[in-house]
């Protein structure tokens, strides 16, 4: 068995990479983690940061593989919050602790919100009138507001709680990774943040590097077609009108517009917005889909003023595991590609754990034994999107 620098080796700075990193850490493998953007640049930080517990399965009336990995998400999550779970995260804070689902007043809205309180694994609460949020508190075009047991993330705080103990462990590469695997492990060379040359012995290789991992195929020898891309645009809205978290459906067992509030640094309020917009949007210029987003939210909030908002939009790339019709992946995906490498994909932020699990049953046992590797450059954290938006 050849010498190696440390057990396990994982490529990606992101939620899943982290995630990972702290499970791997805590079972006594000596492991680390390289990055060769900021930490979080990818699709993370690009995330609304809401651990979905199965709504949409309950919508369309598809209980099934996809719903099940989600169904235990939440009550995972705020296991870790408490300090009682796998991974300590208390004092994250919670953007919000139930995120909303909102059935506007149509028919077909109606049903979907009758379906999605019956059937959707978790809590689900009718809430009163007076216990809607202000912004949504408009009888002439709102029918219904549901809590649904979806907290929401501070998705950067949660980053610096993933980074800050562990970042001795989290290094910075160019984009230059080079990885050669044998029957004991993987070999990795590159350049380093200080563009110093690095050469990196592994027991294990995960990389879960989302749209990365598309170029590491071909080192492998395998099919771009291994992973597949499903983007969005996403919207920013500045100087909201208020503080919102929810899902708003109507006809289609999609949201219309799923929105999450957060807070710049200069105070004002900003809503992300996701959901069908985004999704629609993802073929469309900046220019379209910001007229598009106008018109929406005027029909679906025509009590609520936009005058003063501006906007922004952010194109993110979904990378997956692929799957044969080219739909999202019902859960995480792990793939091994040699011996001991394999390349991850967690499909949605929340499902993390139960991709640290399915690496974790794959693993050999740890040795622990890692080598010096203090003079690699630290990688560094990426600014939230609606900290750096062009804003029009």
């Amino acid at each position: 068995m050849a010498t190696r620098d440390v057990d396990v080796a994982i490529l990606g700075g992101g939620i899943a990479g982290l995630w990972l990193l702290a499970r791997l850490q805590a079972a006594g493998y000596s492991a680390l983690l390289l990055e060769n953007q900021a930490l979080g640049a990818g699709q993370t930080l690009a995330s609304q940061g809401i651990i979905h517990g199965g709504l949409k399965y309950a919508l369309d009336l598809k209980l099934n593989a996809a719903s099940d990995a989600l169904a235990d998400m939440p009550a995972r999550w705020r296991a870790c919050l408490a300090g009682t779970g796998e991974v300590d995260l208390r004092g994250v804070p919670l953007a919000a602790e139930r995120h909303l689902f909102w059935a506007r007043k149509t028919l077909a809205s109606r049903i979907a919100g009758f379906f999605g309180s019956k059937l959707v694994r978790g809590r689900v609460d009718a809430l009163a009138p007076e216990q809607w949020p202000v912004v949504l508190r408009d009888p002439d075009h709102v029918a219904a507001v549901y809590a649904l047991d979806e907290c929401v993330l501070d998705v950067p705080a949660l980053m610096q709680a993933l980074v800050q103990p562990r970042q001795a462990s989290i290094k910075r590469v160019r984009d230059d990774v080079r990885v050669s695997p044998d029957d004991d492990g993987v070999t990795i060379e590159g350049h380093d943040g200080f563009a110093q040359p690095r050469r990196l012995r592994a027991g294990a290789l995960i990389s879960t590097a989302g749209a990365g991992n598309e170029s590491l195929l071909a080192q492998f020898g395998l099919s771009a077609a291994a992973a597949q891309r499903r983007p969005l645009q996403m919207l920013l809205l500045d100087n909201a009108p208020g503080p919102l978290w929810a899902h708003c459906f109507d006809a289609s067992d999609k949201p219309r517009v799923t929105v999450t509030t957060h807070t710049r640094s200069d105070g004002s309020l900003v809503w992300y917005v996701g959901g069908q917009l985004a999704e629609t949007g993802a073929t469309q210029s900046p220019e379209a889909l910001i007229a598009a987003a106008k018109d929406e939210f005027a029909a679906l909030l025509p009590r609520q003023d936009f005058s003063g908002c501006r906007y922004a939009t952010l194109y993110v790339e979904r990378a997956e595991g692929a799957t044969a019709d080219g739909r999202k992946p019902d859960g995480p995906v792990l793939r091994r590609v040699a011996p001991l490498c394999w390349l991850a994909w967690p499909t949605k932020l929340a499902l993390a754990p139960q991709l640290a699990d399915q690496v974790l049953a794959e693993l050999p046992p740890p040795s622990g034994q890692i080598s010096d590797l203090s003079h690699w450059a630290t990688a560094l954290m990426a600014p939230a999107p609606w900290e750096v938006a062009a804003w029009t």
